[in-house]
C-alpha cells in the first residue's frame, strides 16, 4: 500500500509540475502553426544546399511532432524535391524538442538544461544534414520529386478558426497516449530505484550515456513524454550528460520507424543518420557533464518553481489538462465508437486503406488532405483500422483523394 501510494504520489507532482507549462506550449505551438503553414517549410527546403540544411534544422525545433509523425511530413518533404540532408535534419530536430517539451523542461530540469537541449538538437540536425549531403550526393531520382503533385493549402483565415481543433487533435491527441506512459514510468522510477542508484553501480558517466544510448536508439517515446522520465533519472543519481542523451536518442529515433527513413532517405542515409545521433548525443552529453561539473550548475538544472510560480496558476494547469484528458478520452472511445457505428450505416461512403497513420496527429492530416478536394463530404479517419472513409458527389474525384493523400506523406 505504501508504494501505490508513494506512486500516485510521484505522478501527481510530475503532472502538476509541467501541466500549466505544457499548456502554454501548445498555445504556442498552436500560434507557430498559424504563423508559418507548411508551404512556408516546403518553400525553404530546396536541394543539396548548407542553407537547406540549416533553415530544415531551424523550421523543425518548434514543431511539436513525434518521432512517428514527423515521417509522413518528412515524405512529402522528399516528394516536394527537398535534400536528404534537409529532410534527415527535419526528422532529427523535429520531434527531439518543440515549444511544448522545451516548456516541460524548464519545469522539470530548469533553464539551463532546456536551452542546452535545444542547442543540442540544432548541433545533432545539421551535422547529420551536412554529412548526408557530403557522402551521400543526390541522384537523379523521377520518384523523389513529383511536381504533379500539390500539397493542401490553408488560408490564413482558416488556420486561426482550426486553432482549437489542432490543439485538441493533432498536437495533444499525438502524445496524450505517450504522456500517460511517461508520466507511469517516471512515478515508477520514483519509487523504485532507490536514490543514488546510478551513482552507487554506474558511478562511470560515460557507462551511463552508453546505457541511455541503448536504451533510448530503439524506444519510442516523444520528447514531452520522455522529460519527466529524464528528470526522475536526474533525481536518481545519474548524470546531465546521461539525462540529455536520453532526451536526444528517445524521440528521434525508434524501431518502427527505422523502415520508414530508409525508404524515404536510403540505407546509407540512415546509417548515417543513426551514427551522427549517437556520436554526437555522446559528445555533447560528455561536453554538459563538463560543463555542470566546472560550473556547478547541477542545482539549477534540478531547481523547482515553488517560489516563481503561484500555486493557484499550478492547480489552474492541472485542471485544465485533467479536462483535455478527459474529453479527448472520451472523445476518441466513447464518441468516435456511436459515430463509427452511425457511420457504418450508410452503405454509399467510399473507403480507402492508409498506411503509415501512427497518431492522431496523423488521422488529422489525412483528413485535412481528403477535405481538401471539393466535392468531399463526411470524412472520417479510423486510425485503428489504417482506414478513411467519405462522401463524393463524384465517384471520379478518388484519384484526386488518393494524390492529396500521398502528397500528405502516406500510401493508400
Amino acid at each position: 500500500m505504501e508504494y501505490i501510494t508513494s506512486f500516485i504520489e510521484e505522478i501527481i507532482y510530475f503532472f502538476n509540475e509541467i501541466s500549466i507549462y505544457l499548456v502554454f506550449g501548445f498555445v504556442v505551438a498552436g500560434i507557430l502553426h498559424v504563423l508559418f503553414p507548411d508551404s512556408i517549410v516546403r518553400k525553404h527546403l530546396g536541394r543539396g544546399s548548407f542553407g537547406s540544411v540549416l533553415k530544415s534544422t531551424i523550421f523543425g525545433i518548434p514543431l511539436p511532432l513525434c518521432s512517428c509523425g514527423v515521417v509522413p511530413v518528412a515524405t512529402s518533404l522528399r516528394r516536394s524535391g527537398a535534400s536528404k540532408g534537409s529532410v534527415v535534419s527535419f526528422l532529427i530536430s523535429t520531434p527531439q524538442v518543440g515549444a511544448d517539451s522545451f516548456m516541460i523542461t524548464y519545469s522539470l530540469i530548469g533553464w539551463v538544461f532546456a536551452i542546452f537541449r535545444i542547442i543540442a538538437s540544432l548541433i545533432t540536425a545539421f551535422f547529420a544534414g551536412i554529412l548526408i549531403n557530403i557522402f551521400d550526393k543526390e541522384k537523379v531520382d523521377p520518384s523523389a520529386h513529383d511536381p504533379n503533385i500539390s500539397v493542401p493549402e490553408t488560408s490564413y483565415r482558416d488556420r486561426i478558426k482550426s486553432f482549437p481543433n489542432y490543439i485538441e487533435y493533432e498536437l495533444f491527441g499525438s502524445i496524450a497516449n505517450y504522456l500517460v506512459i511517461g508520466l507511469i514510468i517516471a512515478g515508477l522510477i520514483g519509487v523504485f530505484v532507490p536514490d543514488g542508484f546510478f551513482e552507487t553501480y554506474l558511478g562511470n558517466s560515460f557507462l551511463s550515456m552508453l546505457l541511455m544510448l541503448v536504451v533510448g536508439i530503439p524506444m519510442y517515446v516523444c520528447a514531452s513524454a520522455s522529460t519527466p522520465i529524464a528528470a526522475s533519472l536526474l533525481m536518481k543519481g545519474i548524470s546531465p550528460g546521461a539525462a540529455l542523451v536520453f532526451l536526444l536518442t528517445g524521440p528521434a529515433t525508434n524501431a518502427v520507424s527505422f523502415s520508414a527513413v530508409t525508404k524515404i532517405v536510403g540505407k546509407k542515409s540512415t546509417t548515417i543518420y543513426m551514427a551522427s545521433i549517437a556520436v554526437v548525443s555522446l559528445a555533447l552529453g560528455y561536453a554538459l557533464n563538463l560543463f555542470s561539473d566546472s560550473f556547478g550548475i547541477m542545482d539549477s538544472m534540478m531547481h523547482h518553481h515553488h517560489e516563481t510560480i503561484p500555486f493557484w496558476l499550478k492547480i489552474t494547469g492541472s485542471i485544465l489538462m485533467i479536462m483535455m484528458f478527459t474529453w479527448y478520452y472520451v472523445k476518441l472511445y466513447i464518441v468516435g465508437r456511436f459515430m463509427k457505428t452511425d457511420n457504418s450505416i450508410k452503405i454509399d461512403k467510399i473507403q480507402l486503406d492508409v498506411q503509415g497513420m501512427t497518431c492522431m496527429h496523423c488521422a488529422g492530416t489525412v483528413k485535412k488532405a481528403v477535405e481538401s478536394v471539393k466535392g468531399i463530404s463526411e470524412v472520417n479517419v479510423m486510425l485503428n483500422n489504417n482506414r478513411v472513409e467519405f462522401l463524393s458527389d463524384n465517384p471520379g474525384k478518388i484519384n484526386q483523394v488518393k494524390q492529396k493523400i500521398k502528397a500528405a506523406g502516406y500510401e493508400v
